[in-house]
């Protein structure tokens, strides 16, 4: 890119004046090849990692053991199908993030929806228009309901068990996740996106709550000024120590789900009670291990299920003992724990993120098109790839290797434009906004901010907002890099604390590999094809009315719209060549098939519950419904075996 040199940042960066008349030139939009793309990681690792291998297979067997929920969710009970979840019984949530409820009955299929219902290809999408290339026709069908993940029953903990019984906790209190008077198991209010190359993701989670900066703790970075880790000083002694890890956005997805009543735990379970759970017991004690497992395999016991080793076996050769190695007792709250118990977030979030930053699928077609192969790709997916990069403008968000523009990109190193914008929006208007994060009209912004909202400590998730309150003269608690001369609009002027913005209802850009096995799609998990995805773009996204006035405003903003928003008028030629291109030239056949590194142990699962939407059963009378388990063959290196078949789209 060209432009003026012109750095301001945040908490103790650069700042260089230069003139205001600079004008950026933007190079045309490309993809590359993801092979040979380094993953972000932490300069500091080592201070805490000291076996790497060790680390990795402590970060799988977390991953995918079912022990670990507070009632049998693993961190993979939503990402087990190409990195997310294609389950289709018991997957609808209410619009939670709007303040809603009440379940859209009956959904466009005419079926009842609702908690265990089984959701089919008639149900989708949630918003369905009289001409699907009249953004502003006829409504047929409207629903703010999610398709996202079933995650735990709701319930207050109370403490963690022996052996391999649940967490105990109390009963559910009164919720929308019910069939009659039976509890179901909640599912979350955005949809599942894939943990395969999420180790590019500057930020994770759709709102980018998952912080950069991984504190040791939980997600929020330093933005939680009480974070601490306990580390054994020379003299023996135990110390509480802030921990900063740059480029670790992984750790910090990490350790979200494990404490959530939504997702894995009981209301008011800690990390240290975790630890007191986990650390003595045999890993995947319950799930079989496939014997040539790429990472598992060499520890795998040789006549059970499980790992020939303990989680607190695992942790000690992975970590540096001075987070684990001490007699002396750690309070955490009103408890006394050892200091491995008490540091399990540390171990968790950077073991996890190890284990994440292997799924990197960069043997797709595309990418040997990319390193010279001109065959890779088909005519019509090459035809597809010139519509991708130029009249249907997907190349503008979804750029770069990673095909996200929210990804490794972003890095201070890397010396892009940094991680606010100021452009002309959707409307005409000026604003600033988060880079990788946009309005495309999906909702009404008012059901959902996305990274317009807040963290749990009342401070905007926003970078541009961030940079509005230091403009301000006001405190900021990241540490982000941004360069004004490279704004498409006044180059070089300072960001004002009065500035409009556009970040409500923005959400993260997902890449768009191996996208054929990730639906249904958007954060809502509202449109269950490729095809219905380009009708969207091709209208010009689902907000109602005029250009500058409509549903994707939000307090003072009559619109929140990204600029590349607009009908397209592509043909249906050209619809099916876009399609086609992000199908199999985007999808790497190591994930299509589970080969290593997208192997794994078995994994038994939660396919909704016994019954229907009318009625469950619930056989122990503990006031949930029994659940319908589906159970996922372990996998070894070699991949799915052919009478299985590979993944299937949704």
């Amino acid at each position: 890119m060209k432009y003026v040199v012109c750095v301001v940042s945040l908490l103790g960066f650069t700042s260089l004046a230069t003139e205001a008349s600079a004008q950026v030139v933007d190079p045309p939009p490309t993809i590359g090849s993801l092979h040979g793309v380094p993953v972000p990681e932490p300069a500091q690792m080592a201070r805490f990692v000291r076996n790497r291998g060790a680390a990795i297979a402590l970060g799988k067997a977390l991953f995918w053991d079912t022990q670990l929920g507070s009632d049998g969710q693993a961190c993979a009970s939503c990402h087990f199908h190409a990195g997310a979840d294609n389950r289709t019984k018991n997957q609808l949530s209410p619009g939670l993030l709007a303040g809603d409820t009440s379940y859209t009955h009956p959904m466009l299929g005419g079926g009842a929806g609702g908690p265990n219902y089984t959701a089919g290809a008639d149900d989708f999408p949630f918003h369905k228009l009289l001409d699907p290339n009249d953004r502003n026709s006829t409504v047929l069908f409207d629903s703010n309901d999610v398709f996202s993940s079933q995650g735990t029953f709701a319930g207050g903990f109370v403490s963690v068990r022996p052996l391999i019984l649940p967490d105990l906790c109390g009963a559910p209190p009164s919720s929308p996740f019910h069939v009659a008077a039976t509890a179901t198991r909640k599912v979350e209010p955005r949809n599942t996106p894939t943990v395969v190359n999420a180790a590019f993701n500057f930020r994770n989670f759709w709102d980018g709550r998952a912080n950069n900066i991984f504190n040791g703790a939980n997600p929020f970075g330093l933005r939680d000024v009480n974070a601490r880790v306990v580390e054994v000083q020379p003299n023996g002694s135990l110390a509480s120590i802030v921990v900063a890890l740059e480029n670790a956005s992984l750790a910090s997805q990490a350790v979200g789900p494990p404490l959530s009543d939504n997702e894995m735990s009981c209301l008011g379970r800690g990390f240290a009670d975790l630890g007191h759970k986990m650390l003595s017991r045999i890993p995947l004690t319950l799930q079989l291990v496939a014997i040539d497992d790429s990472v598992l395999g060499p520890l795998r016991a040789p006549l059970t299920k499980g790992l020939a080793i303990t989680y607190a076996g695992l942790v000690e050769q992975a970590f540096e003992p001075k987070y684990w190695s001490s007699a002396q007792p750690v309070t955490v709250g009103a408890a006394s724990f050892t200091l491995e118990e008490a540091n399990f977030s540390l171990f968790f979030g950077l073991a996890v993120q190890l284990y994440e930053e292997t799924l990197v699928s960069d043997q797709a077609p595309i990418d040997h098109y990319y390193d010279g192969d001109t065959n890779a790709l088909t005519a019509q997916e090459k035809r597809g790839l010139a519509l991708f990069l130029g009249k249907g403008k997907c190349g503008n968000c979804h750029s770069g290797p990673e095909l996200s523009s929210a990804a490794s990109h972003l890095q201070a190193e890397n010396e892009e434009n940094g991680l606010v914008e100021r452009m002309i929006m959707g409307d005409g208007n000026v604003a600033l906004y988060d880079a990788g994060f946009y309005n495309t009209g999906v909702r009404p912004t008012a059901e959902d901010r996305g990274v317009g909202g807040t963290d749990p400590f009342g401070n905007p998730l926003s970078f541009a907002r961030e940079a509005k309150l230091r403009a301000a003269g006001q405190p900021v608690f990241d540490p982000f890099q941004f360069d004004p001369c490279t704004f498409a609009v006044n180059p070089c002027v300072a960001v004002g604390p009065g500035e409009r913005d556009a970040v409500d209802g923005a959400f993260k850009t997902p890449s768009l590999r191996n996208v054929e096995l990730t639906g249904p799609y958007f954060h809502n998990g509202g449109t269950a094809t490729l095809e219905g995805v380009v009708e969207f773009y091709n209208r010009g996204g689902d907000r109602r009315g005029p250009n500058g006035n409509d549903t994707t405003g939000f307090a003072p903003n009559l619109s929140n719209l990204d600029a590349d928003i607009e009908s397209l008028g592509l043909t249906g030629s050209e619809k099916a060549d876009l399609v086609a291109f992000l199908k199999r030239p985007l999808t790497d056949d190591r994930v299509r098939w589970e080969r290593a590194p997208f192997d794994h142990p078995e994994l038994t699962i939660a396919n909704g519950h016994l019954g229907n939407e009318s009625a469950v059963t619930d056989l122990n009378l503990d006031g949930k419904a029994d659940d319908s388990p589906l159970v996922i063959a372990p996998v070894g290196a070699g991949g799915r075996l052919f009478l299985l078949g590979p993944l299937q789209p949704f």
